[in-house]
């Protein structure tokens, strides 16, 4: 049913097509606008990890990702300085979710799966080739300024949900900041085929060295794998190209191996989130909302859970089953769980993978393979992603979970990294 309640989503990668299913489902009328052609292809998220995993089941997507993917159930970080080799299975927690392995395939056949099942539902469609150039909105409605091949145009809605990156015009439209930093150096990403099982790798692994870190990830079971590493920041594109080679040589276990780089390309990261996720009718998602080092996956996973929570939250409001506090619940929780989960994770993780100090490299290998011999905390450790996920909304938050977190008893005590407290809408 067609509750004739119209959303405009900005932006056609995953988050933003996860919440425009999702909305559609609900009876939505949802209109997707991205300024591309088509679905990107250019190397980006392509490791789906358990709470991912969770959520493309609760869409009834999983079928078509498995028929698609690779799998993977072991977990390596090796230390090239010492030789050593650690490892977690995910076999250790099958009795803890049915979710106890990662998928493999690259974010573009995900983004083209969600894009199928949208279009097949009613008031669904998408708008390529088409920019969002502002909005502006009222008590009870937006509306959305665009440009497309054949000039400029005006989309009335009665919400409007900003996945559209980390350079998100959305949030710039926004009275909002995009607070933190950026770092120095900048991630090849790299699609290549090269036999990495030949040598003993894992689909999901990790290289800490301080000069030749890596993170080896395999696409699928024709040979593709990905291999980021991080590059000089004040190189150009093309200089960066030029020497992937010359980088493999101290990266691939035997250089002189068949390897074709099949596609290739840089970008700067960040450790930001806004300082809200709503204003009004609008909403951020995504990398829109923050950004982070992809190294754990925390960004790709912190988006999808954005786009889940939110299509719980408004599918609510625009069904009548929960009220406006709701939203405010979406950008509270939300923000909470990047700042005080996703951002200090992934910073860490990045820190191990690249860390220079001999003394703190041996520390961060031995704490791992005192991790691994404590399987009761690595079945902790692997199940901590879940967190990401967020609480659930209650209409009583303000005067329970709120109360705990600025008390330090929430989830994260003594981590309440500055979450801001919105203010009733």
């Amino acid at each position: 049913m067609v509750t004739g309640k119209r959303v405009v989503v900005v932006g056609a990668g995953p988050a933003g097509l996860v919440t425009a299913l999702g909305l559609a489902r609900q009876g939505a009328r949802v209109t997707v606008i991205d300024q591309e052609r088509d679905i990107v292809r250019s190397p980006r998220a392509m490791v789906y990890l358990p709470s991912t995993i969770k959520a493309i089941d609760e869409l009834g997507l999983l079928d078509d990702a498995k028929a698609v993917a690779s799998w993977s159930y072991e977990y390596n970080l090796r230390f090239p300085l010492t030789g050593n080799i650690g490892r977690l299975d995910y076999h250790w927690i099958d009795d803890l979710t049915p979710y106890a392995y990662n998928l493999h395939f690259g974010q573009d056949i995900l983004a083209d799966i969600i894009l199928k099942h949208f279009l097949e539902l009613p008031g669904a469609q998408i708008r390529w080739e088409t920019q969002f150039t502002g909005f502006e909105q009222s008590t009870d409605a937006v509306q959305v300024s665009i440009t497309d091949p054949q000039g400029h145009h005006r989309l009335d809605a009665d919400w409007l949900i900003g996945c559209d990156g980390a350079r998100s015009g959305v949030r710039k439209a926004m009275s909002v900041e995009f607070e933190g930093f950026t770092w120095n150096d900048v991630f090849m990403a790299t699609n290549v085929l090269y036999d990495f099982e030949k040598y003993g790798y894992v689909p999901s692994t990790m290289v800490a060295d301080p000069d030749h870190w890596s993170v080896v990830a395999k696409i699928n079971d024709n040979g593709l794998w990905r291999v980021a590493y991080g590059e000089d920041a004040n190189a150009t594109e093309e200089e960066r190209i030029a020497r992937i080679l010359a980088r493999f040589k101290h990266i691939l276990p035997d250089p002189d191996a068949h390897c074709e780089v099949i596609l290739a390309n840089s970008y700067k990261v960040h450790q930001r989130s806004a300082s809200s996720y709503r204003e009004g009718r609008v909403f951020l998602v995504g990398d829109a909302a923050h950004a982070t080092n992809p190294i754990g996956g925390m960004g790709f996973t912190s988006g999808i859970q954005d786009a889940s929570m939110l299509i719980r939250t408004l599918g609510g409001v625009i069904n009548g089953t929960v009220g406006d506090d709701a939203l405010d619940w979406y950008a509270y929780e939300r923000r909470r769980c990047f700042l005080e989960i996703a951002n200090p994770t992934a910073i860490e993780m990045k820190r191990r993978t690249q860390e220079a100090d001999p003394a703190k490299r041996m520390e961060d290998e031995a704490n791992f393979f005192a991790l691994m011999a404590n399987r009761e905390m690595c079945r902790q450790a692997m199940t901590s992603v879940f967190h990401l996920s967020g609480r659930p909304y209650q209409e009583d938050w303000r005067t329970t979970l709120l109360v705990q977190d600025k008390a330090g008893k929430g989830p994260a005590a003594g981590a309440h990294g500055g979450v801001n407290i919105p203010a009733k809408h």
